[in-house]
């Protein structure tokens, strides 16, 4: 256990990095002042002949984008798979990405498999976070990979170099410039078995040992692979998997943390049925209509946050700046404070939607959606919403806690949610008339 921890948290690294870059890749973009919008009910399909001549959003159970992009494209999905062309860059997420087409641009991949068949071409960089990337033979990559990810397995050209943060690494195609990996390796004392993180519904992988194979005939420039030894005592084997630490300390942790969350999904949620009910009402009735879109909403505010934080700490400190040259000094201490203030406000109201709000939209949608199915309440009530709330956010923790599955659902949630939140405020801004009636509810008694 201590093992997959300290291997993940060096890989952690190197996703910091990948969200930075791809922060960068969107800031070097051209603005999206307008684009194609494809949403699957459930898959969503740019069929082979088809072009779009200006960038693509497009999100759905199974994406296919079989034609021609001429601009960026953003993709969502359970599985992805990207088989034509893109002039563009490729900003795609799913549990499966798989390029067997041509990018002209860069690529900027999350999710649990990703793959780049022998057909695959990619112009620029490829930066990734996931559990596994492997690239074909016949593929090619025409500048550098940047990434954090459990493996990392290389049969294809990289053009120039190889940075990432890795458990376990193979590369035995050509690499034109640096190898500069950070492997995280269990030491000569552990005993230790090759994990193998799958759950139904999930791609299979092949899995290989932590550690590196490199062909360094096959490298050009440097390989610099600097291995950090960690010792566990897990003692694991196919037949007798011995863990030497109280189950029941696991057990316990797991169970704090999900009845903690759960209580705290349901004060905010309460709070929000009661002060913010039409705004939050919107939220769900926006996911139940553009899932996969909201995603991709999700996915662009996410990467454009931490650039949000920076435009604002520049211009909070410009104004301070300002405001204390006007009045010659005796403003200066009141206007830090409030500038100081007024940034810690956004960043935590920011992480609150982030973290508690967006489990509550989808958690009540669920909720009511389960009830509708079993009840016939009117909701005129203000714990008729309470109770729909409770039965999603009570039937998200139980799923939470199951490993990895878990975790890729909150991830999905929190995008879906964010997203959505997104649109409400967007449309909220723009003053945009209510889709539907909202209902009326009391105050709770």
């Amino acid at each position: 256990m201590k093992t997959q921890t300290k291997i993940w948290a060096n890989a952690s690294r190197l996703l910091a990095v990948f969200a930075v870059t791809l922060l960068f890749a969107l800031t070097i973009t051209p603005t999206v002042h307008a684009g194609e919008y494809i949403e699957g009910s459930p898959d969503a399909v740019l069929e082979e002949g088809d072009v779009v001549e200006d960038d693509l959003f497009i999100g759905g159970e199974d994406v296919l984008v079989a034609g021609v992009v001429e601009g960026d494209l953003f993709a969502g999905g359970n599985n992805v798979v990207i088989s034509g062309e893109v002039y563009g860059n490729v900003f795609a997420a799913g549990q499966s990405v798989t390029i067997s087409g041509s990018v002209d641009g860069a690529v900027m991949i999350a999710g649990y498999a990703l793959t780049m068949e022998d057909t695959a071409y990619i112009g620029r960089n490829v930066y990734f976070g996931a559990f596994s990337l492997e690239t074909m033979p016949e593929s090619e990559i025409g500048r550098s990979v940047y990434g954090g990810a459990y493996q990392l397995i290389l049969n294809g050209l990289v053009e120039r170099d190889v940075t990432a943060g890795l458990a376990a690494l193979e590369i035995n195609g050509p690499v034109g410039g640096d190898v500069l990996v950070e492997i995280g390796e269990p030491d000569s004392q552990s005993n230790y078995y090759m994990p193998y993180y799958w759950t139904p519904g999930m791609p299979s992988v092949r899995t290989i040992d932590p550690g590196y194979t490199v062909d360094e005939d096959l490298v050009d420039g440097t390989v610099d692979i600097r291995v950090t030894q960690v010792h566990t005592n897990v003692d694991m084997n196919p037949s007798d998997i011995r863990i030497n630490l109280d189950p029941s300390f696991l057990v316990f942790e797991q169970l704090r943390r999900r009845t903690g969350e759960f209580i705290a999904l349901l004060v905010v949620g309460a709070i929000g049925l009661w002060l913010m009910k039409d705004a939050l009402l919107k939220a769900v009735d926006e996911v139940k209509a553009h899932a996969g879109m909201d995603t991709l909403w999700g996915m662009l505010v996410y990467a454009l946050y931490p650039m949000a934080v920076l435009v604002l700490f520049v211009l909070l400190g410009m104004v301070s700046v300002f405001l204390s040259l006007l009045t010659l000094g005796n403003l200066t201490g009141e206007v830090i404070g409030v500038s100081s203030l007024t940034f810690i406000g956004f960043t935590t109201v920011f992480w609150m939607a982030a973290t508690l709000v967006t489990k509550v939209i989808v958690g009540y949608m669920v909720g009511r959606w389960l009830l509708d199915k079993m009840s016939h309440l009117s909701y005129e009530s203000f714990w008729h919403h309470f109770a729909a709330l409770a039965l999603g956010v009570f039937l998200y923790e139980v799923l939470r806690a199951i490993p990895i599955f878990g975790f890729v659902m909150m991830l999905v949630v929190v995008l879906i949610g964010g997203g959505a939140i997104f649109v409400v405020v967007r449309d909220r801004l723009r003053k945009a008339p209510p889709a539907t009636p909202v209902e009326e509810i009391s105050a709770p008694a």
